[in-house]
């Protein structure tokens, strides 16, 4: 009995014991809780991460001019603190001023664009210089239709951005800040501002070769002239497009009122094939040359001429009479064409058309080609009204403006048929290019095919077709063309585009440039002084 009584006592005098220290937990755990240190570790709870910019490779002209990055803005992330709240107030001016102190009353750190305000000091904001990929002012915009432009992830989606889009991701990186906030996303006061890559822009890219300059002028001179349609220039030795644009343009900050515009800006109209018209009696002159037909072969324009039953008519019905092949490009003399076409033969002007490049797809980048357009078959032209559809620049061939720009490179070189190319190369520093292997010409008819073409084009310009397209100094060569779509406006009255196609200057050619107007009807009235306008803005060539 004595043993069982202690036993009792023994579980009582533990359950008290177990009892003091529980309640001695308790106590010191209430303690804790009300201490101030821990309350803040407590809500010390999470790493905040803002997204500053992310880099990217450039992207340059032939003379290492960024054609990106060239708008800079300065970016400030900010802790929501008193510090930061007082700088703010002080050092920011007008809208951007209100949006600072807005974000501020939020409590949670933010990025604000100053774009090209003032850097903003405080110990809670970082400065960063970054830059936007395009101007957002769409008249300081160059090449949008060849550059393209990025999604909201930053990924190329057209254009040199897509077909280069590993390259230029890989020579970036993604710019961030870190800070400590609490559960409420509230900066925790005396926690630093983490910042994670850096915001230099990068050197390495891709080089064009495009002029920077000379892009600019085509683009005011189209954007001023031309509601829809596309000027090309080409170095003529090489094929390298020092220019292209398309019009109407497009803002890629906008691209929604792109895709609603019946006018179709987001179509690179350079690279699409449209009727050729009187540009292609060049390739059916240069054939018949090479077939050993004399440049004094003659025929008597009466307005007209009949070829198997069907009357085909020239521009001009009162006819030029007699006429050679010098005054038949100078005056674009459609029955002149049809009778040098059947002395030549249509499999003679095909082959010529095809070592020139038409019917044939050029990539100029990855995803970025100019169309092949469209031939006439060796059966379509065993018929005799293909074969004068033909000769003239009609029927079933179509062209695009990089093609024919290929066309008068090769009469302009010397009988040279170029391969047009867009990209130049890479560069490492910004620096010096790492140029890319590039097609080299081909002889495709004789230099003294070339000369007397050369010679007829300049005529064209001194005294034919298009004296509206002689330069103010060095002198040019070209062909005006109005070609017949076989399309009609609501009006029920054909479409006809307006073309000139030329090179300058006249004496030892550096560029051809071609200029086509939807719509435009005289090549000689309306698109060949633009190519007057071009030549003289961009000045003399050493």
């Amino acid at each position: 009995m004595e043993q069982s009584r202690n036993m009792q006592w023994k579980i009582v005098g533990l359950f008290c014991i177990l009892l003091g220290v529980a309640s001695l937990l308790m106590v010191r755990l209430y303690s804790l809780s009300m201490d101030g240190g821990l309350k803040q570790a407590a809500q010390m709870q999470s790493v905040y991460t803002l997204d500053i910019t992310t880099t990217r490779g450039r992207i340059y002209d032939r003379s290492l001019n960024p054609l990106t990055d060239t708008e800079k803005h300065n970016l400030i992330a900010v802790l929501p603190t008193d510090e930061a709240a007082q700088a703010c107030a002080g050092q920011i001016e007008g809208e951007q001023r209100r949006q600072a102190l807005d974000a501020l009353t939020q409590g949670n750190p933010f990025v604000l664009d100053l774009e090209d305000g003032d850097k903003v000091y405080a110990q809670d904001i970082e400065n960063f210089t970054t830059t936007a990929r395009l101007p957002h002012d769409q008249q300081k915009q160059l090449a949008v239709h060849l550059l393209g432009y990025l999604n909201g992830d930053g990924e190329g989606v057209s254009g040199i951005e897509q077909a280069y889009d590993e390259e230029l991701s890989a020579a970036g990186e993604e710019v961030r800040v870190r800070c400590t906030v609490n559960a409420l996303g509230e900066a925790v006061d005396g926690s630093p501002i983490e910042v994670q890559g850096s915001a230099r822009l990068p050197q390495e890219g891709v080089v064009l070769t495009l002029d920077q300059r000379m892009q600019s002028i085509v683009e005011e001179v189209g954007e001023e002239e031309i509601d829809q349609g596309a000027i090309v220039v080409m170095d003529v030795s090489s094929g390298e497009i020092r220019a292209s644009a398309s019009f109407p343009q497009y803002d890629p900050y906008h691209l929604e009122e792109a895709l609603e515009d019946a006018k179709k800006p987001l179509l690179n109209r350079a690279l699409l094939p449209y009727c050729v018209g009187s540009s292609f009696k060049l390739t059916v002159a240069a054939a018949a040359l090479e077939e050993g037909i004399s440049p004094e072969f003659s025929v008597d324009c009466v307005g007209g001429t009949t070829v198997a039953g069907r009357i085909f008519y020239c521009h001009y019905r009162a006819g030029h009479r007699q006429t050679n092949l010098k005054r038949a490009i100078e005056q674009s003399c459609n029955p002149y064409f049809i009778k040098l076409g059947q002395k030549t033969g249509g499999d003679s002007i095909l082959s010529m058309a095809k070592a020139i490049g038409f019917g044939r797809e050029t990539q100029l980048a990855p995803g970025i080609v100019s169309q092949e357009g469209t031939l006439p078959t060796e059966s379509d032209l065993d018929n005799l009204h293909e074969l004068a559809n033909f000769s003239f620049g009609q029927g079933k061939l179509t062209a695009t403006p990089i093609q024919v720009a290929s066309m008068v490179s090769a009469v302009a070189n010397g009988g040279m048929a170029v391969t047009p190319k867009l990209v130049l190369g890479s560069t490492q520093d910004g620096k010096t290019i790492e140029e890319k292997e590039q097609p080299a010409p081909v002889r495709i008819f004789s230099e003294q095919t070339a000369s007397i073409l050369r010679q007829d084009m300049i005529g064209v310009v001194e005294e034919g077709s298009a004296t509206m397209a002689k330069p103010q100094q060095g002198g040019a060569g070209g062909k005006t063309a109005s070609a017949q779509t076989g399309m009609y406006d609501e009006n029920g009255e054909e479409i006809v585009h307006a073309w000139f196609a030329g090179f300058f200057p006249a004496q030892n050619p550096k560029y051809a440039a071609v200029i086509l107007i939807e719509g435009g009807e005289y090549g000689g009235m309306v698109a060949s002084p633009l190519f007057k306008e071009i030549v003289d803005r961009y000045g003399p060539i050493e």
